[in-house]
């Protein structure tokens, strides 16, 4: 199946589309998984050089009653509004680039980054292979409201945020429509690993 033991598979989509479930099969399959989310979160964890960054940038009021940041609060500010989003990612996506390369000095059979921003940020450079997640947005709407308990125009705003499947298309080599079901999701992911 995996020839490379050194290969590197990109997970990228819009919000809603189901990266973590892929990248959880993908796991499954024995994929080493680094999530650029889960690195975001821990690197906004007061005590992190990020996390002192975006508390002097976008002021204490996104801080919560224990000192930690409201990502709710964050998220108001910046979606909808793609200069200050793009503010933010630049103080985040550095040190996720950082840590992401730490994590792939450790030995796997193959490695999978699943990152929403991997074309923005550059990180689809550091793939053998990119693998986009695409659903219907209707599809994304319901699985952002049931995650989150969010409104359905917050979650369209969420993904309007960010810029469409089209613009990632040309940066992929392959598409995985996730709108069934997860036994028709594992079977499409098994069949693209016999080919990488």
């Amino acid at each position: 199946m995996i020839q490379n033991k050194q290969l590197i598979i990109g997970v990228t989509g819009i919000t809603g589309s189901g990266t973590s479930t892929v990248s959880a099969i993908l796991a499954e399959e024995g994929g080493f998984v680094i999530s650029a989310d889960k690195l975001t979160h821990e690197l906004m964890q007061p005590g992190h050089a990020v996390y002192d960054k975006i508390v002097m940038r976008f002021g204490d009021t996104i801080l919560n009653e224990g000192g930690q940041i409201n990502r709710k609060a964050l998220g108001g500010m910046v979606f909808g509004n793609p200069t200050v989003l793009k503010e933010l990612e630049s103080i985040i996506h550095p040190e996720v680039i950082k840590e992401t390369k730490k994590l792939l000095s450790e030995p796997y059979k193959f490695a999978v980054i699943d990152a929403p921003l991997l074309i923005e940020s550059d990180m689809y450079k550091m793939c053998d292979t990119v693998w986009l997640v695409t659903a219907t947005n209707e599809t994304r709407i319901a699985r952002i409201m049931s995650r989150d308990s969010i409104s359905a125009e917050i979650a369209m705003k969420r993904i309007s945020s960010r810029k469409g499947d089209d613009y990632l298309r040309p940066f992929v080599q392959v598409e995985i429509e996730n709108n069934g079901t997860t036994e028709e999701l594992v079977r499409r992911i098994k069949k693209e690993l016999q080919f990488v």
